[in-house]
């Protein structure tokens, strides 16, 4: 019987809802809202990327901003988890995390708590590797580089010939189509 009653409380609640009586509605949690933020950080930060005309400036205050505010989500919480935020707000504090170039030391300490969450799923591995490649020298994964003429080249690789196994390790392509694909994204446009 007390199954039969806990089964129909939603469908009440869907009626009560679409009959005009009002029903409380559970507050968000503090994961609902820090997702909500980080995806709004996301989006700010590429506005301000993809603007018909790139204020540098401009770039430079929001990546300050957003790196300020993971740095606090990141001591409240930890590293914003898939399990608690979600893949695109948890996808999006790696995106933030990564454009915080002016402050290697927070990179770094993202990085730290990041590491451990990559087995257990709770981290996109693909986010930890573009990471890990921007803030250390020799990259592992080959995803940091530059357009020479035509053709983008990654910057120094650790153990170049292990290359394609850590990168498939982490579900990322081959880093031939990587390259392919950074070439004409990247360089192309510049001849």
């Amino acid at each position: 019987m007390l199954g039969q009653i806990i089964r129909y409380v939603p469908l009440a609640v869907c009626i009560l809802s679409s009959s005009g009586i009002a029903v409380a509605q559970a507050a968000p949690s503090h994961e609902d809202r820090i997702a909500e933020e980080l995806v709004a950080m996301e989006l700010r930060d590429q506005e301000v990327r993809s603007a018909q005309k790139v204020d540098v400036n401009e770039v430079l205050r929001v990546d300050a901003q957003n790196t300020q505010r993971l740095n606090e989500i990141m001591r409240s919480m930890g590293w914003p988890r898939i399990s608690a935020v979600g893949r695109k707000a948890a996808d999006a504090a790696a995106l933030l995390a990564l454009h915080a170039d002016r402050d290697p030391q927070f990179q770094r300490r993202a990085l730290e708590l990041m590491q451990p969450l990559v087995e257990m799923k709770e981290v996109n591995p693909e986010q930890f590797a573009y990471l890990w490649d921007r803030t250390h020298v020799p990259q592992r994964f080959g995803t940091q580089g530059g357009c020479r003429g035509t053709a983008w080249a990654p910057d120094e690789i650790e153990d170049p010939a292990q290359v394609e196994s850590r990168r498939a390790a982490m579900g990322m392509r081959p880093l031939s189509e990587y390259v392919a694909l950074a070439s004409e994204m990247l360089c192309q446009a510049k001849r």
